[in-house]
């Protein structure tokens, strides 16, 4: 692991959710309808398939959404959590925390760092298919908001503005929602995407993320 965050950002604890009857297996990302399909799941009684057991499925559904519109809502939930849990912070010590020290929490760490995790647990020859926001309405019609959050104050809109560092990881991240839904791609292929339609942003991402990944799935689109 590269710093004390990588347990955070990269969990050992990975989950993906299978759909009964259809068989569709689903990766679940904070800030993408996660609350939605984990309350799903349990209402349905549909397994949750952890780490190793993730090596047998041929296929996975990524849910993507709007890069920027997902970081305001992640850093949303972040600050009101920690406010939450920790009542002794205050409002602006908690912004500044945000800005200043980048991916605190999963609920904004980008889309791109999710799918790195998920690779590590997937079989190399596995695919990802990229579906949207909307396509979640074919697989459960419940929308569940995170529990105590409440809605975005638009104040955050003009916080996060000039976060240090953000720009590569939200480059990587449009890419794709631009490219990539609809497409089913190995995690190979993935990378091999993200470095032809923006290579300056993928050699400074990936030269942060290089050692996080098991040698089966080094972080190389040659």
């Amino acid at each position: 692991m590269l710093s004390n965050l990588d347990c955070i950002i990269f969990p050992d604890r990975c989950e993906v959710i299978e759909i009964v009857p259809s068989q569709r297996y689903v990766y679940p990302i904070f800030k993408n309808g996660s609350s939605s399909l984990f309350v799903a799941a349990k209402q349905h009684g549909w397994s949750i398939r952890l780490n190793q057991q993730i090596k047998k499925i041929a296929e996975i559904q990524v849910v993507l959404r709007d890069p920027q519109s997902r970081l305001v809502s992640g850093i949303n939930t972040f600050i009101q959590q920690t406010m939450r849990d920790h009542p002794s912070l205050d409002r602006k010590t908690v912004i500044w925390f945000a800005k200043n020290y980048l991916y605190l929490n999963r609920h904004y760490a980008p889309q791109f760092s999710w799918l790195v995790n998920l690779a590590r647990y997937m079989n190399s020859g596995a695919t990802i298919k990229f579906i949207t926001m909307q396509d979640l309405d074919s697989i459960t019609e419940l929308h569940k908001k995170p529990s105590g959050v409440e809605e975005v104050n638009p104040e955050i809109l003009q916080e996060i503005g000039n976060i240090e560092n953000l720009e590569m990881y939200q480059r990587l991240d449009q890419v794709l929602v631009d490219h990539g839904i609809g497409q089913v791609m190995t995690f190979e292929h993935i990378l091999r995407l993200l470095n032809t339609q923006d290579s300056a942003a993928y050699d400074w991402v990936i030269g942060r993320s290089q050692r996080i990944l098991s040698p089966t799935h080094a972080l190389s689109a040659t």
